[in-house]
Order: structure tokens, then C-alpha cells, then sequence
């Protein structure tokens, strides 16, 4: 699988114009022969869009868009957005597009961070999804922090974990010790996709990276915006696995004796 990791700086509110970058996109990573492009948190209308949720949350229009250029440039698409739910209320989700247009899955963010868990409901299910480039299991941002999320995605067959991110200063840092971890520890491949740029006080990192199964750093990117095209060879799982297989060996903790 070619995995192109897109470290945008949308523009915020101008769902039209970060539309346009997307098909920009696109265009450059089916130029360079990339399988899957993958975005950042909220990656369409900016992060910080709590006070214009009510305009900005997706009622299935920007999904339909956004598979539209999947299927017209023959793509798999990974993007952050808002979800509007029919009950009302709002979800933070990763929204994966197979090549064809199809909608393959929508993980709903279940750590929520700050502000986040004051405007948006948690989700509660994990999400892998089988695709002809592997089992693709997804997560979001905070999430990353978790090492239970990254475990449980792993033990239920994810090969590649992918993870839309706003991550901000002075995390970077911190961020690629989290994903290097979540990697090494289940033997598997985890993609963070940052994001890049300012939006009111909030400065974001960037250093967008891919590790693979024995932690080691494959790509990543510096503070600016850019692209990074990444090859993931999936036997390189069961070759970390040759001497020493985690998931196979790993014995459940158990509460002490009183």
C-alpha cells in the first residue's frame, strides 16, 4: 500500500476552497502512484469551529463530495469532519472512502479533548474495516494517548492504524514518542496525520510520521505543510513477529488478591 499523509492548514469555515485543495490533492497523489490519501482532524472546515458548529457540522452533503473525488480520481480518501446524527447531535469522526465512492466506514472520536466533550458526543465502537490494501483500523487524535485504543484496534486485526490528528504545540514531541509506542507495542503500522498553521491561539505542530511494527520512524514531516508518501509493506508485521509475537503472548492483567 502507498499511503500519502497530507499535513494540510485548512482554511477556516471555507469548506469551497479546502475542496479545491483536496482535489489538488488528489491529483498529486495519484500522480505518485498513492493508493490512500489521508487528511487531519476536522480536515475540511478547520478545527477550532466550535462557535460555528451549527453552520459547519455535515449533514452527509461535504461526505458526498468528498466521494465524488474518491471515485473521480479512483482513490481511497481519509478525512476528518463534524457529523451531524439525525437525533441531532454532533460526532467527531474519521470518514474512510474506498475508490470507488463507497463509504467504507465513519469512526466516531471517543476520547474527546477539552472543549470537545462539551459540543460533540463520544463515540463508542472501534473501527476496522477490511479493504483490498489491508485492514485499516482508525482513530482520533486524542485517542493516540490511550494505549488501550491502539491495543484493542490490534487485537481486533488492524494492520495499519490510521489516526486524523490536530495536535498542538508543545506537543510534537510528545506525539511522535505516543505513535512510535502505539506501534512497537502491537506489532503493527500506526500514521498520524497532523495538521499545520494557526488558528486563534492555537499553534499546531505538524510532524505528521508513519512507525512501523518495531517502532522505528518510516517518514515524517517537519512543522509546514507537505505531503508524505509512504510505502507500507504488511509482511513486515510477521516479520517483527518472528521472535516475539505480543498479541500471542500477552497475558490479561488480573486484580490482586485481597
Amino acid at each position: 500500500m502507498r499511503l500519502c499523509i497530507a499535513q494540510t492548514d485548512p482554511i477556516r469555515g471555507d469548506i469551497r476552497r479546502n475542496l479545491e485543495t483536496l482535489d489538488r490533492l488528489c491529483e498529486q497523489a495519484v500522480l505518485a502512484g498513492a493508493d490512500l490519501l489521508a487528511l487531519p482532524e476536522l480536515a475540511l472546515t478547520g478545527y477550532n469551529i466550535f462557535a460555528q458548529l451549527d453552520v459547519l457540522a455535515d449533514d452527509g452533503t461535504l461526505q458526498r463530495q468528498v466521494a465524488e473525488l474518491a471515485r473521480r480520481h479512483g482513490l481511497f480518501l481519509l478525512f476528518g469532519v463534524a457529523q451531524r446524527h439525525v437525533d441531532g447531535s454532533l460526532r467527531n469522526s474519521a470518514v474512510l472512502i474506498g475508490e470507488d465512492g463507497t463509504t467504507l466506514a465513519s469512526y466516531h472520536k471517543r476520547h474527546l479533548w477539552d472543549e470537545e466533550a462539551r459540543h460533540f458526543t463520544p463515540g463508542e465502537a472501534l473501527c476496522v474495516v477490511e479493504t483490498r490494501l489491508g485492514r485499516l483500523g482508525l482513530m482520533i487524535c486524542y485517542d493516540n494517548e490511550f494505549p488501550e485504543m491502539a491495543r484493542a484496534l490490534a487485537q481486533s486485526g488492524a494492520q495499519v492504524i490510521l489516526s486524523p490528528t490536530a495536535n498542538m504545540l508543545p506537543n510534537a514531541e510528545r506525539q511522535i514518542l505516543q505513535i512510535r509506542a502505539r506501534a512497537i507495542d502491537n506489532q503493527c503500522f500506526v500514521a498520524c496525520i497532523n495538521r499545520a498553521g494557526r488558528e486563534d491561539n492555537l499553534h499546531y505542530c505538524g510532524h505528521s510520521l508513519v512507525a512501523g511494527p518495531d517502532g522505528e520512524v518510516i517518514g515524517q514531516l517537519g512543522t509546514q505543510t507537505g505531503t508524505l508518501m509512504i510505502d507500507i509493506d504488511l509482511q513486515r508485521i510477521a516479520e517483527s513477529q518472528r521472535h516475539q509475537h505480543y498479541l500471542k503472548d500477552l497475558r490479561p492483567p488480573t486484580r490482586p488478591q485481597s
